[in-house]
């Protein structure tokens, strides 16, 4: 694989003669597959060779390698560029490969900070495997747990023995005023949440979920946040569909647009799923369950430019990848919220609700508008409960006047 990289053979061999030698090839066929530049894989080639000599220079062996030697290591480096084109990137992956191998052992974790992490990563486990709960949720859940448990123990040793009513009445109490109606409710759903994981998993012995407070929840008080069609293909023309990234965005704006799909269904989509032969794409939707809709024209034309001209060569499955190397998926609902974003900036719009989910409230009133009824929405939107349709309600303006009773005249 070096050969790919050097002409010159003696330079092939000086690095596979190194110190990590006998994983330096494995190292640059993983960096060629995750997309990395021919003269970024170069340079951390050449960035391994230098540590592992300096590791010998220091009469230590390869078990030696770990972040603190590679901060040590670089310190030592009068020019050392490289690192800020990738090499440390490189390094990284790299005592991530040697690990995976256990050539060296795993990261010390003796901090209160690292505690604490191996709980909130149980917690994470806990979600997935045994909950069965979606990437985007463990995601969503995790950080406010994190930020729990770092407010608590600090850095201090964690003890969840100690915790008490009063830790959690305190922690809500210092974050509730700062957030809005519908992130209190998430904090206080995933505190539940982990309070019932850890007495389940013994780390405490009573029900302090009991005591996490509630918070108000005035359902469907206000009318869905929407922008009109002429609204929404401005903001589709707003993308250079000349470039790689504009022409991802556009794809990804009108299976929005057109579909109604949720975050987590594009940013799960993969290959496989788009099924041309038929014009349909499979979605996994909420509670992970397949759902199929029909292609429409522009939205496949639109996903085959992508998909044909500008999306990376790498063995990730997913559809729509990161701009830029390692190419994987993009991992998280705010780069959808972003891209959506950027897009109304773009277009001069400023709608009340800029993330992904305004093509969705779109969507569903422009069918209500034109005559569409509650449960054929709710069915497009794939609702599971026709109570979750009914705040499109809110903007039948006709259909409201109808039961609205007459105003009576003149009195008071």
């Amino acid at each position: 694989m070096l050969e790919q990289f050097f002409r010159d053979a003696h330079a092939v061999d000086r690095h596979r003669a190194g110190l990590f030698g006998p994983y330096i090839d494995g190292l640059v066929a993983e960096l060629a597959t995750s997309g990395y530049t021919w003269h970024t894989v170069r340079l951390g080639v050449w960035a391994v060779s230098r540590f592992g000599r300096w590791l010998s220079d220091q009469g230590l062996s390869i078990g030696a390698a770990s972040e603190e030697a590679i901060a040590e290591f670089r310190g030592t480096q009068r020019k050392p560029s490289w690192g800020q084109h990738g090499g440390d990137a490189v390094l990284r992956r790299l005592l991530g490969r040697l690990r995976s191998r256990e050539v060296i052992p795993k990261a010390a974790e003796t901090t209160a900070r690292s505690a604490a992490e191996r709980v909130v990563d149980d917690f994470g486990r806990f979600l997935r495997e045994e909950r069965s709960l979606s990437e985007a949720t463990v995601l969503n859940y995790c950080p406010v747990v994190r930020v729990f448990t770092s407010e608590l123990f600090g850095s201090n040793s964690v003890n969840l023995t100690k915790l008490s009513a009063a830790d959690i009445h305190a922690f809500v109490s210092r974050h509730a005023g700062a957030y809005s109606t519908k992130r209190v409710q998430l904090m206080l759903t995933v505190l539940r949440s982990f309070l019932r994981f850890l007495f389940l998993r013994g780390y405490i012995l009573s029900r302090l979920d009991e005591h996490v407070p509630a918070a108000p929840a005035w359902r469907k008080t206000e009318p869905p946040k929407w922008i009109s069609a002429d609204e929404i293909e401005r903001v589709l023309a707003s993308c250079n569909q000349h470039s790689a990234i504009g022409q991802r965005d556009y794809a990804i704006l009108l299976l929005l647009a057109r579909l109604g799909l949720r975050v987590g269904e594009v940013l799960s989509l993969e290959l496989d799923d788009v099924r041309w032969e038929t014009a349909e794409i499979s979605v996994c939707g909420k509670g992970r369950q397949r759902k199929r809709f029909p292609l429409p024209e522009d939205v496949g034309r639109a996903i085959a430019t992508y998909l044909k001209s500008s999306r990376p060569s790498c063995d990730s499955r997913r559809v729509f990848l990161r701009a830029k190397a390692p190419y994987r998926g993009l991992g998280h609902a705010s780069s959808l919220d972003t891209i959506v974003s950027n897009a109304l900036a773009r277009a001069g719009l400023d709608p009340p609700l800029k993330g992904a989910h305004l093509f969705r409230h779109s969507l569903a009133t422009r069918m209500l508008r034109k005559g569409a009824t509650l449960p054929e929405i709710g069915q497009i939107l794939h609702h599971a409960s026709p109570d979750t349709t009914s705040i499109y309600a809110k903007v039948d303006i006709g259909g409201l006047r109808e039961l609205a009773l007459p105003w009576p005249g003149d009195c008071a």
